[in-house]
Formats: structure tokens, C-alpha cells, sequence
């Protein structure tokens, strides 16, 4: 019986251990908005194979684009806004061409690497034009020291 429950534990502690989760930050790099990993992070993939960008809590999207498994490392962080993903596009998840971002709207962005690891992050532009990054949508807004417009 002892040998059944350590076996058990061992392999919920398998299967859950499969997935990942990491923040993701947006900042200004050369007047264009770029999406990296927090390096602060738990977990800090350099790459992915889908990403998105929406408003109204990820009811309506201003940017998405996603490409197959077999194409997951072709795109490195960092991911600049609207860019089009290397590889073999998804028909499932269909891409959505950027949409101009504007100022005192809280965006999310998710993203997915590879099959189990998931990115998201909240961020707004500010009346002065700087990017603002917050933990959740609904964190009032604080200094963003990654911005460096």
C-alpha cells in the first residue's frame, strides 16, 4: 500500500510538473514596442510559437499570430509588436494583422512555448506615451523601469 501511494504521488508529481508558466514584459526598443521574459521570472524561455495581444480581457484581439509545434524555437524573445511569426502558419489559431495600440487601454499579451509553456503579461501606454507594465489588468499602474523610449 505504501508502495502504491509513493508511486502515485510520483506520478501526479510527473504530470503536473509538465507545464510552465512565465511573466512577460512589454518595452520600447528603438521606438517600436517588443515583448520579452521578465527576468525575474520562474522560468525564462528565449523562444515561442504563439503570441496575442488583446483588450476588453482577451475578448477582443489587436494582434495574433501562432505557428506549428515543429516551429516553436524559430521565433526568439525579443518579439516586437505585429511582427509575422517564422514557420508554418496554424489555420486553427488564424493570424490577426496588428492593430495601432493606444494610449489608456490595458493590453494582455499570452503567449506559448512550445506544447506546454504559457507567458502572459498586462501593459498599457500612459498619457506620455511610455509603456506601463502591470502584474494584472486590473493593478493600478506603476513606473516601468524596462521602458527606454
Amino acid at each position: 500500500m505504501l508502495f502504491r501511494s509513493a508511486l502515485l504521488v510520483a506520478l501526479a508529481m510527473t504530470l503536473g510538473g509538465c507545464s510552465y508558466e512565465y511573466d512577460l514584459l512589454a518595452i520600447v526598443r528603438g521606438g517600436q514596442v517588443v515583448f520579452i521574459v521578465d527576468p525575474k521570472s520562474p522560468s525564462v524561455p528565449s523562444c515561442l510559437r504563439r503570441i496575442e495581444v488583446s483588450t476588453d480581457g482577451g475578448r477582443s484581439s489587436v494582434w495574433r499570430d501562432s505557428v506549428d509545434y515543429a516551429d516553436d524555437c524559430a521565433n526568439e524573445f525579443p518579439i516586437p509588436f505585429g511582427a509575422n511569426l517564422k514557420g508554418r502558419h496554424q489555420p486553427e489559431w488564424p493570424t490577426i494583422d496588428a492593430k495601432p495600440l493606444h494610449r489608456g487601454v490595458v493590453y494582455e499579451v499570452t503567449a506559448t512555448t512550445g506544447a506546454t509553456g504559457y507567458g502572459v503579461g498586462h501593459f498599457s501606454i500612459d498619457e506620455s506615451g511610455h509603456i506601463v507594465n502591470m502584474k494584472s489588468a486590473n493593478e493600478t499602474a506603476h513606473a516601468n523601469p524596462y521602458d527606454r523610449s
